[in-house]
């Protein structure tokens, strides 16, 4: 481990303020409504009821619903967001009452919740693990039988606690990560011993969000090398390896699936300097930038990657008309600005902070549909 000091650093939430009558100041409030619309007890039923512990109240649906195999994920990114609103509003809401009761309703809650997962948690024994779903799911993902992306699920989940607590300070949420930490490298370790590494590379061929991302996070709040060398087991070599020499084989790969394993190659870099990671984010990036980047930032279609300069095709519904508009996906946009924000702190090049303005301004401020709480265009 040899750290890799970054000419920028971005500032602490804590000391950051929007303009409230600014677009973004706006964008912060809806977002802050939102987040108290939504219930602690709706949001952990599936947990509860995983867990054998009573349910209280009824589900959400959507992605929560009790037969949706993601269930639990849209928990971890509430636990997110709400550490980074809250974090966020911290500064200085004195002349705002109204904000500053809306912080402390959301803080209750989002308390609330790490709690009653706490209590899932133990209920499901000793060994750490946590999720809405059985362990039964990640039976399949190991035997590679169809199951819909547990670690993808796990991945939000633990994000989730390690935001509540690096910037709400819950040190029980920390607790919580490293356990389920612990409980996955256990699981990992089976499959190397009673199968193969290759079995485990090849199980990665369904998504699994970011785990190399969140382990390297862990590490770096536990100091524990395990999940170092964990985490790079959820690395995709297939991926990085043409990169690193400047390759361009991203034609009909899924965003969804390779992005977030591409920030956490970039949380390697800082976490270990070495050369050749660096150079693989930076080739990604300007593939992406120069071949599959629609003028608003956007870069996938229906969620793939497309043939470099092919782009214009799903404007002019030139593919199958019912994709015709399936283009600039939020999801992918937000996490190809995780990666430019990287960039921009390594080199300071504003080149970066250019396409993170135009990314946020049309893939991510535009989902909100004005002053709305809950109402959004989903892309």
């Amino acid at each position: 481990v040899k750290q890799f000091k970054s000419p920028l650093r971005p500032l602490s939430l804590h000391n950051v303020r929007l303009d409230p009558s600014s677009v973004f100041g706006r964008a912060e409030r809806v977002n802050l409504e939102y987040l108290e619309m939504l219930h602690p007890d709706r949001l952990v039923w599936s947990f509860r009821k995983n867990a054998g512990l009573p349910v209280v109240g009824e589900p959400y649906s959507g992605w929560e619903h009790p037969g949706n195999e993601l269930r639990g994920h849209f928990v971890g990114h509430y636990l997110s967001a709400a550490a980074l609103a809250t974090a966020a509003m911290s500064a200085d809401n004195s002349a705002d009452n109204s904000a500053a009761t809306s912080t402390a309703q959301l803080k209750e809650n989002m308390n609330k919740v790490v709690d009653i997962l706490r209590q899932c948690q133990l209920a499901l024994g000793d060994s750490g693990y946590l999720s809405a779903f059985p362990t039964e799911l990640f039976d399949k993902y190991e035997a590679q039988q169809p199951v819909w992306a547990p670690y993808y699920t796990v991945h939000k989940i633990m994000a989730g606690l390690l935001d509540q607590w690096e910037w709400a300070g819950n040190s029980k949420a920390l607790q919580m990560a490293t356990q389920m930490g612990e409980y996955f490298r256990s699981r990992v370790e089976r499959v190397l011993q009673s199968k193969s590494l290759a079995q485990h590379l090849a199980s990665l061929n369904m998504e699994y969000g970011g785990m190399n991302d969140v382990l390297y996070t862990l590490f770096r709040a536990t100091n524990l090398t395990k999940f170092l060398h964990l985490a790079a087991l959820f690395e995709r070599p297939c991926f990085f390896g043409p990169l690193a020499l400047g390759q361009d084989l991203l034609s009909g790969m899924h965003g969804n699936t390779h992005l977030p394993v591409l920030v956490g190659l970039q949380q390697r870099f800082d976490l270990t300097s070495q050369a050749e990671l660096q150079h693989t984010a930076i080739n990604f990036f300007n593939i992406i930038n120069k071949t599959r980047t629609f003028v608003s930032g956007g870069s996938t279609h229906v969620e793939v990657w497309l043939e470099a300069g092919k782009m214009a095709d799903t404007v002019r519904g030139g593919l199958e008309a019912h994709w015709a508009g399936a283009h600039q996906e939020s999801c992918t946009q937000y996490n190809m600005m995780k990666v430019a924000t990287r960039l921009l702190s390594w080199t300071g090049a504003a080149s970066y902070a250019d396409f993170n303005e135009r990314a946020v301004l049309n893939g991510i401020i535009g989902t909100q549909r004005g002053s709305i709480p809950g109402v959004m265009l989903y892309n």
